[in-house]
């Protein structure tokens, strides 16, 4: 187990952290796309003839991902490959964080984020003052997030279940493009290592 720095990131994040309990409205602009991004990884789930994508019957979703640590999805490898330095990982669990934060070599920016949700769908967060595009990601549901306003962050949130999620947050990356295409990077790298359920 690689040794991960405990911090307090706690509400830094730029992006859509406050989720709310109160009403599962989506707010926001919605808009209709298809594009797909495919997973890099070697032996991740493809969609199925028959039943939904990324079908895994029986799975407690919640369960699972529960039990996930952060800073312990990807591998070391997988983290280089992507650009990040795995050395700088830096776990929060305060709050209603629970993620873990990396940096480019020598704390370099961009940030990026891995959060884990197992309250929430993606159909329940506060889209208030974002765009939002669905997206696939691999077999799965997903959200690209990004503010109205022009800005070098972007989510990409992954539908688990209808109460779980996990949402990829990359900042300052220099142009909103390329937080986008590091999000999703991460995103797929991710995604066969997650539970999900069929609903």
């Amino acid at each position: 187990m690689r040794h991960r720095g405990v911090g307090v990131w706690g509400t830094a994040l730029g992006l859509v952290t406050l989720l709310s309990a109160c009403t599962s409205t989506e707010q926001g602009t919605a808009v209709v796309v298809n594009p797909t991004v495919d997973s890099s990884l070697p032996g991740s789930a493809t969609p199925s003839a028959t039943g939904n994508p990324g079908e895994q019957p029986g799975v407690d979703v919640v369960a699972e991902l529960s039990e996930l640590l952060p800073c312990e999805i990807l591998s070391d490898e997988e983290l280089t490959t992507l650009g990040f330095d795995p050395e700088t990982a830096t776990f929060d669990d305060v709050g209603v964080s629970y993620d873990c934060r990396y940096r480019f070599p020598g704390g370099e920016r961009p940030v990026m984020t891995i959060q884990l949700d197992w309250n929430y769908s993606v159909d329940q967060l506060n889209l208030t003052n974002y765009t939002i595009e669905e997206i696939s990601v691999g077999p799965l549901r997903a959200l690209r997030i990004i503010g109205k306003t022009a800005s070098e962050h972007c989510q990409i949130s992954l539908h688990l279940s209808e109460d779980a999620h996990v949402s990829v947050f990359v900042h300052y990356a220099g142009t909103l493009e390329q937080a986008c295409a590091i999000a999703e990077g991460t995103a797929a790298a991710l995604e066969p290592s997650l539970p999900r359920s069929s609903d």
